[in-house]
């Protein structure tokens, strides 16, 4: 768990850091997704015009933005939303690679505390997993709410719940482990990581029964 949680926070402050360097344009491109494919507006409202999420045009724009004339469709840089939306991008990848770093280390501290056998050298990363888990649904939810309530963004919310659940499973063995350790240093002494079973072999049994 230690060795995933650290490759995961490695592989993951790579593209937090392209983000934070591309969030202009980003925020562009969220800009343009929400306009279109958002909550309606007032406007849209007043026109009794219907804003519909279809699935096969939504991939349609998203791969639009990867060709030579997508940027041209998108807001301007200058735009009020664009500005705000890439100020809050600015403060969201700064505190997700902070959070990403501590992570790292709550990773290292717990894959040291289960060799030495300290329970409290595993306790920073039972707490960092779960607050990230959390903030995952929340996130899902949130997201789900912002495009609206369609047959995709369900099937992502699903998707995202059971993926917590594996999350969680994952997370009570490591709780396991934390309440099979002793409480003093002075007990650790005696502690071992070693497999559950033992998987020597010791010849064909000769016992008949």
């Amino acid at each position: 768990m230690g060795v995933m949680t650290l490759a995961l926070s490695v592989f993951s402050i790579v593209p937090m850091a392209l983000s934070l360097n591309n969030r202009a344009y980003l925020s562009r491109v969220v800009v343009h997704m929400l306009n279109r494919y958002g909550r309606p507006t007032e406007e849209v409202v007043a026109q009794n015009q219907q804003s519909q999420f279809e699935p096969v045009e939504f991939w349609g724009t998203v791969s639009e933005m990867f060709q030579k004339d997508g940027p041209n469709q998108l807001p301007s840089e200058d735009d009020s939303k664009v500005i705000r939306l890439a100020a809050a991008m600015l403060i969201f990848f700064i505190v997700c690679i902070i959070l990403l770093v501590v992570y790292l280390v709550c990773s290292l501290m717990m894959m040291y505390g289960s060799v030495r056998g300290s329970r409290w050298l595993i306790l920073p990363w039972l707490v960092a997993t779960f607050l990230f888990i959390l903030a995952y649904i929340a996130g899902m939810c949130l997201s789900t709410v912002l495009f609206g309530i369609t047959l995709l963004s369900l099937a992502f919310l699903t998707i995202a719940i059971i993926e917590s659940c594996i999350a969680l499973y994952l997370w009570l063995c490591v709780i396991s482990l934390f309440q099979d350790l002793p409480d003093s240093q002075a007990n650790n002494q005696a502690w071992e990581l070693k497999p559950r079973l033992n998987t020597s072999y010791k010849g064909i049994p000769t016992d008949e029964r």
